[in-house]
């Protein structure tokens, strides 16, 4: 066994450069892979890691459609004994006190809670210890304000307390990083629930009461009895559900990640095929020989297998620790673009390592399947007679892939997000074609001396190779330019969705319902427009088609759909009579799996409710992820008859910092919220900016990985070629222009690559342009700074990889290369 080990090393490594290249192609596959499963698997688990944090061990809360509402309120509560632990809070509003900042950047959102030692929430500790009574701050809190654990904080007309703990960034308490972020950003903190009523003149007020039943009793069941004990007052009861699909919209981000893997592997794949191929097209009369000693069809193919079997593991096996940090550095990049706070995580390796292992081990297996099979059925008289890599292809073979090709590409064209993939397919299957176009095009350029006439002549010789290799590179330019384009003109199409969808150009949200006095006080204010009440009622549960617990927000709109402000309609039916009727966000539609049309079944604040989904509608709220009613559906249906939130016109984009002085100073101790569409817009820019420039240096990798392959195809070539290698020497070639004629040849492949790329790339953007399902977001604009590093990118790393091969050619001793077999 150790002996036929050695015999498989020793083919393996028979060309030693082409193996390395080989090895390195595969491990910067697997590489890229893991680093992306990591990313992708550690962003999710992150998230729901902060969500669970916010929820805890609680099963369910009460809130109210009020401000606050008495503790005596919840005295049936102790008649159940199914209730295992509980927690009350009061939430308000107040202002730390500090010098040289304006009111909104001392804002502060106090949360008092009855108890410091239970796991109906929980806090990631940093300093000190959350379950003392005391003030609990965040990292950024306690670097704005310049605190440390035994330090006191006064906050304005209430008082002072000293810090006992210092946790990390999330859902529950968060502040901003900087003090211009905290013009539109409050910091959270917690206190005793005792010591803010007292401050507030609140005593026995909370906003909410969060508890824990028995373990296996949380049910449909025990919620409805809870409901029924709350009919008559203004509190209700919802189920704890961890979902935040309302704050990120992750999906289409883990969809690029999942992208960049499958190229990445699938350019290594390639990579693998052409050597492994290569491999066993020159030991064609070695098998043969094999055959006539007795070795049967399975031997060889044993044999073979057992090569690819050490290059997959040993490539897997490299990989891994190194794909481990590249997706820790991944990581840390990636969060530092889309959190708009300091977020803890651990990487998530179990999955990514095991996915990426199996993939790693299996692709060169399934990469080898042709050549293997090759192997196997090698004729012995044929093979004995010719040692010659016959590359004949029949003319019906040649019509056969362009009938294919040019199907793949049509259906490519049609409007569908799967179809889209086909465009590839038909790329790769029509590329030899391409490429003998190109080389009619940019023929006069090589011709001009002998070595770039050789070029051209050794590019046909390998057609297949060579173009397989050059439509990895144009697949990855492709790639390139369309995810710039996209994230280059997602800014313009967010931006008209926020501005046309927000309604209004201020959004303020106050502690207690606006009254008519307070409306009309706005709308007299220097610099507004006009200013509308409307309703926005978070943490509505209910269940999709497959009974996953979710929740959303339910907001209000006045008027006719087809006029709302904050929405656009998509699609739409007739009203029901029978029950009433809302309208789905595009996402929600989608993750509840029903149809518009149906009847949804939501557990309001008036408890479980059917609404009839009336249409499906399009909106920057909650990135889509939201339910929309008419305003008179709110008292009469979900018990929600006061309104807290106000959207305000302002006269004109200059007004916007008046007015929000205006508000602070007269609604500033009671203002939970102040946002404005321009704030949003200036959020998604930053966020995509960010992630802009970490995929074009991940999609620079890819192009990367393809100049691998340009490289280890040169050397399979040159090796292919030594014999008229060492010919041309002997007739007067010198080593330069042996040099020049490998690089001319990379350059032909690379050039070829780069120009279909960039053909395909702009197609790519085009047709996402005219989608219907994306037309909203992206418009036909061509990413010029992406286009040119494409351009040079591609070229450059051909020149690159081109280079090592050229050398190796023009090294080779004459007299050996004329005698070589």
């Amino acid at each position: 066994m150790q002996r036929s080990f050695l015999v498989s090393w020793r083919n393996l490594t028979r060309y030693k450069k082409r193996f390395f290249f080989t090895l390195i192609a595969i491990v910067l596959g697997v590489v890229v892979m893991t680093g992306m499963l990591i990313a992708k698997e550690t962003t999710a688990s992150s998230l729901e890691y902060y969500e669970r944090l916010y929820a805890g061990s609680a099963d369910y809360w009460i809130q109210t459609n009020d401000f606050s509402f008495g503790e005596d309120e919840l005295a049936w509560l102790d008649e159940h004994d199914v209730i295992t632990k509980g927690n009350a809070s009061l939430i308000k509003q107040g202002f730390v006190e500090l010098t040289g900042v304006n009111p909104a950047q001392s804002s502060v959102r106090l949360t008092g809670v009855s108890s410091f030692d239970n796991d109906l929430f929980e806090l990631p500790e940093k300093e000190g210890d959350v379950s003392e009574e005391g003030l609990i701050i965040t990292e950024n809190a306690a670097d704005l304000w310049d605190k440390e654990i035994g330090d006191s904080v006064t906050f304005t007309d209430m008082g002072s307390m000293e810090v006992t703990a210092i946790v990390h960034e999330g859902s529950m308490l968060s502040s901003p990083e900087t003090m211009e972020q905290a013009n539109t950003q409050h910091s959270r903190v917690m206190i005793p629930l005792d010591v803010l009523q007292e401050w507030t003149g609140m005593e026995g007020k909370i906003t909410d009461y969060r508890f824990e039943a028995e373990e296996g009793l949380a049910s449909d069941k025990l919620l409805a009895s809870f409901q029924s004990e709350l009919s008559s007052s203004d509190a209700f009861v919802q189920p704890v559900v961890i979902d935040d699909r309302q704050n990120n919209d992750v999906e289409g981000l883990y969809w690029t990640f999942d992208i960049i893997a499958i190229l990445s592997v699938f350019i290594s794949a390639f990579i693998a095929f052409n050597m492994i191929y290569a491999n066993i097209m020159e030991r064609r009369r070695e098998f043969a020989i094999m055959k006539s000693l007795g070795y049967t069809t399975g031997d060889i193919y044993r044999l073979v297998l057992q090569e690819i079997g050490l290059l997959s593991f040993i490539g897997t096996a490299i990989a891994l620790p190194i794909g481990i940090w590249f997706g820790d550095l991944f990581q840390e990049l990636l969060m530092s673009t889309i959190a708009t706070q300091n977020i803890t995580y651990e990487l998530e390796l179990t999955f990514p390592l095991i996915v990426s292992a199996i993939v790693g081990i299996l692709f060169p297996f399934i990469a080898a399947i042709f050549p293997v099979y090759q192997a196997g059925n090698t004729p012995v008289m044929k093979a004995m007679a010719d040692n010659a890599v016959h590359k004949y292809v029949s003319r019906r073979s040649n019509s056969i892939r362009i009938i294919a090709g040019i199907l793949c590409t049509g259906i490519g064209m049609i409007d569908n997000v799967w179809a889209f993939l086909f465009l590839f397919i038909g790329l790769v299957l029509l590329y030899p074609f391409f490429m003998r176009a190109i080389q009619v095009m940019i023929g006069p350029l090589f011709k001009v001396n002998y070595a770039g006439k050789q070029a051209m002549r050794a590019v046909q010789q390998f057609e297949s190779r060579n173009a397989n290799t050059s439509a990895m590179l144009a697949i990855g330019v492709t790639l390139t330019l369309f995810m710039s384009a996209a994230l280059e003109s997602v800014p313009d199409g967010m931006e008209s969705e926020i501005r046309s969808t927000y309604g209004g150009d201020i959004h303020a949200v106050k502690e207690t319902p606006w009254q008519e006095t307070e409306l009309e006080a706005i709308q007299e204010m220097k610099g507004t427009a006009g200013a509308s009440l409307f309703a926005d009622i978070p943490n509505v549960t209910w269940q999709t088609k497959q009974r996953d617990e979710r929740e959303f927000s339910i907001m209000s709109f006045s008027g006719d759909s087809e006029d709302a402000e904050i929405f656009q309609v998509t699609e739409e039916v007739a009203e029901s009579e029978q029950f009433p009727n809302l309208y789905l966000g595009e996402r929600a539609l989608a993750e509840w799996g029903g149809e518009v049309g149906d009847i949804l079944t939501l557990n309001t604040p008036a408890g479980a409710t059917e609404f009839h989904v009336k249409g499906t509608v399009q909106t920057s709220h909650y990135t889509g992820y939201a339910a929309f009613v008419e305003a008179s559906v709110l008292g009469q249906v979900l018990n929600w008859p006061q309104q807290f939130h106000v959207a305000i016109d302002t006269d004109d984009e200059e007004s916007l910092p008046l007015v929000y002085d205006q508000l602070w100073e007269s609604y500033g101790d009671e203002l939970s919220d102040v946002s404005s569409a321009t704030q949003d817009v200036e959020r998604s820019n930053s966020a995509l900016t960010g992630m802009n420039e970490l995929m074009q240096g991940l999609l620079l990798l890819v192009i990367v990985l393809s100049a691998i392959g340009i490289s280890n195809t040169l050397f399979m070539n040159t090796l292919e070629r030594i014999k008229e290698i060492g010919t041309m020497r002997a007739i007067g070639f010198t080593k330069g222009q042996v040099r020049l004629m490998i690089i001319a040849e990379g350059l032909i492949i690379g050039v070829a690559g780069v120009i279909v790329g960039i053909a395909y790339g702009i197609l790519v953007i085009y047709l996402n342009a005219q989608s219907e399902q994306a037309q909203e977001w992206l418009s036909f604009a061509v990413p010029w700074v992406s286009l040119f590093l494409a351009i040079a990118g591609g070229i450059l790393f051909t020149l690159f990889a081109s280079w090592l091969p050229s050398i190796t050619a023009s090294r080779v001793p004459v007299k050996e290369a004329i005698t070589y077999e």
